[in-house]
């Protein structure tokens, strides 16, 4: 009788608990209002000049402020967002019917894209959660202007040179339209080769912080003209009707200022690959973001319903929807506003978790916007 009454005063206590943490924290998961500064003076491509931020990974953690530092007036701070939980965790009616073919899905991103088994990263879960093609384009430590790059929202030119008729290595010299550095095979390929500049398939090589060119098979000498177009894999392959799923800017750490530079990327993105079915995938990384939820609150006002606010849901239902027991480091973490750590395996990045629930909600988003079937 003593144990049984034990169980369940424990079980009251931590319910309890659990119903006070989402009470405390449930503005707070959702974001506050953003003041996002589209500087109509910066083009895209001025933007990569940013692109030497060092890797997200080897930044420290900033420290907790202290608590009264973090008081806001609510009559003009904070903001309402709507929770998309019939999207998340409930049933819900899709947007739009599904009418077409299975398409392929397109995803691109940084080390919380890419995958090193191609079977745990959430490209590869929804793969077999959708029956889908699934391209990963996923390279670690790259920004947002490194991504949009290698996908050709980021236009990259050639300076004139000449290709010879045999397979020749040549140096190639690659600049962005407003004479930036180029960021091609730093960290990983993602999608650059095979390459082509004006039309000869080729591969791109990075030796001794230079570029070489070498074309895949023999043919005619090209001139190539100066500002020619370089194109990667991943504009080359690039097809009508391919979703895009585009998770960018963890590595850039934006503020609610300078999401804007984000979201301008992104949008070139899209341009760039004529897409319009696409997710775009929130950022989580609280710890080297202090205004995160303006952050994604800017971002889901400029999306709408193609916004997946995947640290709110991981924050409101992770530790439950991965059918883990809630830990007293858990509960921490979520007091501060961080993803459990029972679903990470650093401050930023995911475990086999965190990338399963990333894929199961990118795949309801995907059903919900009609793009593939709702079973």
């Amino acid at each position: 009788m003593k144990k049984n009454f034990l169980a369940y005063f424990y079980f009251i206590l931590a319910f309890a608990c659990f119903v006070l943490l989402r009470v405390f924290a449930g503005k707070n998961l959702d974001g506050t209002k953003a003041e996002t500064t589209l500087d109509p003076n910066k083009s895209v491509s001025e933007i990569v000049k940013d692109d030497s931020k060092e890797s997200v990974s080897d930044i420290p953690v900033s420290p907790i402020k202290d608590e009264q530092e973090e008081i806001k007036d609510e009559s003009d701070s904070w903001e309402e967002v709507p929770i998309e939980e019939d999207v998340w965790h409930d049933d819900f009616a899709p947007v739009a019917e599904f009418e077409n073919e299975l398409p392929r899905i397109i995803c691109w991103g940084d080390s919380l894209t890419t995958s090193v088994d191609e079977k745990s990263a959430y490209p590869d879960v929804l793969r077999e959660l959708s029956g889908c093609e699934v391209i990963n384009y996923g390279v670690e430590s790259e920004n947002a202007a490194m991504i949009a790059m290698r996908e050709g929202g980021v236009r990259v030119n050639v300076d004139s040179t000449v290709i010879p008729a045999d397979r020749q290595m040549i140096p190639v010299f690659l600049s962005t339209e407003s004479g930036g550095r180029v960021s091609f095979l730093e960290y990983g390929e993602g999608g650059v080769n095979p390459c082509s500049i004006c039309g000869i398939e080729g591969r791109l090589e990075k030796l001794n912080g230079a570029y070489y060119f070498t074309r895949n098979t023999k043919g005619e000498r090209i001139s190539v003209p100066d500002k020619t177009q370089f194109k990667t894999f991943g504009m080359n392959d690039a097809r009508e009707g391919d979703v895009l799923v585009i998770f960018s800017g963890t590595n850039d750490m934006p503020s609610a200022k300078s999401v804007g530079n984000i979201i301008k990327l992104q949008r070139a993105m899209l341009e760039a690959a004529n897409c319009d079915k696409y997710v775009i995938v929130g950022l989580t990384y609280a710890g080297g973001m202090p205004e995160i939820g303006e952050v994604n609150l800017a971002l889901q006002k400029e999306y709408g319903d193609h916004f997946l606010d995947i640290r709110s849901y991981l924050l409101n239902y992770g530790i439950q929807d991965a059918g883990l027991n809630m830990t007293d480091g858990d509960m921490e973490d979520l007091y501060m506003g961080e993803i459990p750590r029972s679903l990470r395996v650093d401050y930023v990045h995911g475990n086999r978790h965190f990338y399963r629930l990333l894929a199961n909600q990118v795949y309801r988003k995907l059903q919900y916007l009609g793009y593939i079937p709702k079973e």
